[in-house]
């Protein structure tokens, strides 16, 4: 009988058994390998990381749970977590202390922050396993904000006060200064123009801390603040002798940033520009926030006193008692245009703040509408000595 076998070429045969050898080296090496992962040690990262609460009121608390995974190959020890940083950081709840955390496992950790006074607090998470064989720490950031308030200059009277926006608790803070005008808020001080005094004051939100930041000015008026300067008119004492003037928020570096105005009665600041009003020419000026691009913005005004900014609109207060007519709010887009009142039938008002949803004026009282100018009505009657510059904070 005939044999059924195939002689298969030599070459062909020596490249199956190569192929063969090769698929089992490579099987063999995926193995190894993958014995080498199980034995890997444990890996630990919370997330998110850093943690960031960001900006709360003082006195409420905000919550953020923090994940923490093995990305390793072998299980952890018995885990501790320790919280260390101010009492306003808390752990309101642990699902990983006293756990053995396997492979792709993951617990859960819930921090509170609390703040108690402004400013920015960092703290730090530390899970540890048992002995210190692996450890992961998670940097948390927190910044406590102020309670917005209403605060105004009351000229006569010599004091800057403060109540909550909607015109309830209103309480003196300081008192014996010497005309004090416009008023400016950032996170955690309050600032004004003490007109007669010739000076730029400073205080803590609650009042406390009053101190002169700059000296020697020809009757400021205006106050505005950034995160990182305040700025103020000078009203002078000659015609063409008003002025845009700067300082770093500690009062140093002093310096005019606009000479040479007929008037600056309010100023005002946002990320690229400051504003200011001129009552003698009735007009809303801008420029550069180093005073370099002076230009006119609004014209045929009859006396602009009061000026706020948001981030679409300019706002200002134009007393017409020099003219003819009510004194009225008004409005215009930040490049000048679309100039439009908003609220007539005004006295003689003075300052002018705005937030995100209202604008709020002195006048003989202290007023407030919606942006739009709807909702018009008063929140703090009796303000009989001269309410001026006002603002809202911090924001």
């Amino acid at each position: 009988m005939g044999s059924n076998r195939v002689n298969l070429p030599r070459l062909v045969l020596t490249s199956v058994a190569a192929v063969t050898m090769a698929v089992g080296a490579a099987a063999a090496e995926v193995a190894v390998a993958g014995a080498a992962s199980a034995k890997t040690g444990p890996l630990l990262a919370f997330k998110p990381a850093p943690g960031d609460f960001g900006a709360v009121v003082v006195g409420q608390t905000a919550s953020q749970t923090l994940t923490l995974a093995n990305t390793g190959g072998s299980p952890t020890r018995a885990l501790s977590v320790a919280l260390s940083g101010p009492a306003a950081f808390t752990v309101a709840a642990n699902s990983c202390t006293g756990i053995s955390l396997g492979p792709g496992k993951s617990c859960a950790v819930t921090v509170q922050f609390a703040p108690d006074s402004p400013g920015t607090l960092t703290a730090a998470l530390t899970a540890v396993s048992n002995k210190g064989t692996v450890t992961a720490t998670d940097p948390l950031t927190g910044t406590g904000r102020a309670v917005a308030h209403l605060y105004w200059a009351n000229f006569g009277a010599g004091t800057i006060q403060e109540a909550n926006p909607d015109g309830s608790g209103v309480t003196t803070i300081v008192a014996g200064q010497n005309g004090p005008y416009g008023v400016a808020v950032g996170p955690s001080n309050i600032y004004w123009a003490d007109r007669n005094s010739g000076t730029v004051m400073q205080a803590n939100l609650d009042g406390t801390g009053v101190n002169a930041l700059v000296s020697g000015q020809s009757f400021p008026n205006g106050v505005a603040v950034s995160a990182s300067h305040i700025y103020w008119t000078t009203i002078g004492t000659s015609p063409a002798s008003a002025s845009i003037m700067q300082a770093n928020l500690d009062g140093t570096g002093v310096t005019t940033l606009v000479a040479g105005q007929n008037s600056a009665a309010a100023v005002a600041v946002d990320a690229s520009h400051i504003y200011w009003s001129d009552p003698i020419d009735g007009t809303i000026m801008q420029a550069n926030l180093d005073g370099s691009g002076v230009t006119t913005l609004v014209t045929g005004q009859s006396a602009p006193q009061g000026l706020a900014v948001d981030s679409s609109h300019i706002y200002w207060l134009d007393d017409a008692q020099a003219g003819s007519g009510p004194s009225t709010v008004m409005a215009a887009n930040l490049d000048g245009t679309g100039v439009t009142t908003l609220v007539t039938g005004q006295d003689q008002p003075e300052g002018i703040a705005v937030d995100s949803s209202h604008i709020y004026w002195t006048d003989s009282a202290m007023l407030t509408a919606n942006l739009d100018g709807s909702n018009s009505h008063t929140l703090v009657t009796g303000l009989n000595f001269g309410p001026a510059g006002v603002a809202i904070g911090p924001q």
